[in-house]
């Protein structure tokens, strides 16, 4: 019995072994995908500043600005709560035809940070902002 087990366990492994096929791609598909290059990949901003505001209504925001004040994650009430983002609005770009000069391009939108469907509006920074949320009014909220 032990013999037998013995002379079946090689033909059983090698049974297995030949299972164990790998593929690997033609040489002409390897050298195509190492050659293309990657696509650049955009970073979120980094926070620049922090803030807690206690506002009119007495709630409380947690206020992360972003970037060169790009952009803004405000939080309502607790810091581990979803943050809703507000961002400068996003800069018109002129039709094909119309010229309009690298300055232009380059300057920030003017105006509070929004969020994508404007509800949520956000003006100033430091120790007093102005801040429109949804389901609210505007109101102004302070940091201590």
């Amino acid at each position: 019995m032990k013999k037998t087990l013995l002379l079946i366990a090689p033909i059983a492994m090698l049974a297995l072994a030949a299972c164990n096929k790998t593929e690997t791609p033609a040489e002409g598909e390897a050298e195509k995908t190492a050659a293309e290059p990657a696509a650049p990949i955009e970073m979120p901003p980094a926070i620049t500043a922090s803030g807690t505001y206690r506002c009119a209504d007495n709630s409380i925001l947690y206020v992360d600005f972003l970037g060169d004040n790009v952009a803004a994650d405000i939080r309502i009430g607790d810091k581990t709560a979803s943050a809703i983002r507000v961002a400068q609005p996003k800069a018109e770009v002129p039709a094909e035809g119309e010229t309009s000069t690298a300055a232009a391009a380059e300057a920030p939108a003017a105006g509070p940070l929004k969020s994508e469907d404007g509800e949520a509006s956000l003006s100033g920074s430091g120790k007093q902002i102005n801040v429109k949320l949804p389901g609210k009014g505007a109101q102004t909220c302070k940091s201590s």
